[in-house]
């Protein structure tokens, strides 16, 4: 019995010292693999967010880098303040190529200025003449550089010359005027 006596203690002492390994190393290193693991996925799900917001932010410098060449393009459709005489010389010479008379009303400014310093107008603009002249009047007027938000249109026979066949067009709006030194905004 001596033999087997110690064989069961030699499997006893050797599974003692297996688990005396597995406890003292291996599980505390699996805790530390999956602590590491755990803060990979982590850093990974951050990576993930910074790359996602890098694109959103090279996408937005994308579109303003498009949008930059319009900027002067946008800042052109607004009437400068002290150079209306440009914006009312421009209607006179579209009337004149129509053959129409033209009579412009434009209040001075009392607008409020928008968070932009930017200013609206009241711009009224009646113009007589023959129909098809009114209606070319109308095409370039829209052709402008300038932007003119017309909010009312009206277009009727002139009733002072019953026996004419001139047309009135009555057409009341807003310009949008920058402060003389501000050309961007």
């Amino acid at each position: 019995m001596a033999i087997k006596r110690k064989i069961i203690i030699s499997i006893a002492l050797v599974g003692a010292a297996t688990g005396l390994i597995v406890y003292a190393i291996i599980l505390p290193t699996i805790q530390d693999i999956k602590k590491i693991s755990d803060a990979v996925y982590a850093e990974r799900m951050d990576l993930e967010k910074k790359y996602i917001r890098g694109q959103l932010l090279k996408k937005t410098l994308e579109d303003f880098e498009k949008a930059r060449p319009q900027k002067e393009k946008l800042a052109s459709v607004f009437v400068n303040q002290g150079k209306e005489l440009e914006f009312i010389t421009a209607l006179e010479k579209i009337a004149a190529d129509q053959g129409l008379k033209q009579n412009i009303q434009m209040p001075a400014a009392t607008g409020k200025k928008s968070e932009k310093n930017l200013y609206s107008r009241l711009l009224g603009i009646t113009v007589n003449g023959d129909f098809i002249g009114i209606l070319k009047y109308l095409k370039d007027l829209e052709k402008l550089n300038y932007y003119f938000n017309i909010s009312s249109l009206t277009v009727g026979l002139d009733g002072k010359n019953p026996g004419n066949k001139a047309v009135n067009a009555i057409l009341t709006g807003k310009i949008y005027t920058l402060p003389g030194a501000q050309k961007t905004f």
